[in-house]
């Protein structure tokens, strides 16, 4: 039979420092795993790319286009994204729209388009018409305005009743009337190149000859990631006041 051993007095079971500091402070646990987490400091740019580039200038009334998005991380894969033309009046980033009122639904894309796993967005047969226009049924007092003289950009976002949610708009474009159905001539772009920063409205130049220069992807949305990792620093925060009380014991 083996005696016990007595406890000598006054001794102390010896904790590591860095679990001493972890377990008495549940705040340290939490900054610990979001430091261990990678945590964006603003969404990724991406370049908008209309092909095939406009014709003197411009793009005709009707004239069938594929618009692009290269990859980013604020898009959330397989979601739907919607494409539509809005005003920019001047051509000005100042100007670019900020609600729907500024846009018109009738041109939103015919078919579904859904974001790819890297966040890119492409849509081949988007078409753009001069607004307003006969063929969308708009009267001649329709809002916005496209046209020769008025410039437009296209939206590229989630929700387009929803302006703070994650989009994107091209470069400011403008359009010659009555030539609907304008035959789309063939053309390669290379890739949009995504840059990081969270600038907004800035413009970002596309290597592409035949692509627009690129719109700003601004930050709009909380990641999705964000709760679940709000959700583990709490529950670390648990641990730790338990971790505390045990330290406690350990101590007496």
């Amino acid at each position: 039979m083996t005696a016990d051993h007595p406890r000598t007095p006054g001794r102390r079971a010896r904790v590591p420092g860095f679990v001493r500091l972890l377990l008495a402070s549940p705040a340290a646990a939490a900054v610990a795993v979001m430091v261990m987490v990678p945590v964006s400091a603003g969404a990724a740019s991406a370049a908008v790319t209309i092909t095939p580039a406009p014709s003197n200038g411009q793009y005709h009334d009707g004239q069938t286009v594929t618009v692009s998005v290269g990859p980013n991380a604020s898009f959330v894969p397989n979601t739907r994204v919607v494409i539509l033309q809005c005003a920019d009046p001047g051509g000005s980033a100042a100007n670019l729209p900020t609600s729907l009122s500024s846009c018109d639904e009738n041109t939103v894309q015919a078919d579904t388009v859904l974001v790819q796993g890297n966040g890119a967005i492409s849509e081949r047969n988007y078409a753009l018409y001069a607004l307003p226009s006969s063929t969308l049924g708009e009267q001649s007092n329709w809002q916005p305005v496209c046209s020769a003289t008025q410039q437009c950009v296209l939206f590229v976002g989630e929700d387009q009743n929803d302006f703070t949610k994650p989009k994107v708009f091209s470069a400011p474009f403008t359009l010659t009337a009555g030539n609907g159905g304008s035959p789309q001539t063939t053309a390669t772009t290379a890739p949009a190149a995504a840059t990081t920063g969270a600038g907004t409205n800035s413009s970002v130049g596309v290597s592409a000859a035949v692509s627009l220069p690129a719109g700003t992807l601004a930050f709009t949305g909380v990641p999705g990631w964000a709760p679940w990792l709000a959700t583990l620093g709490l529950g670390l925060c648990g641990l730790g006041a338990l971790g505390c009380r045990a330290a406690r014991r350990w101590g007496r």
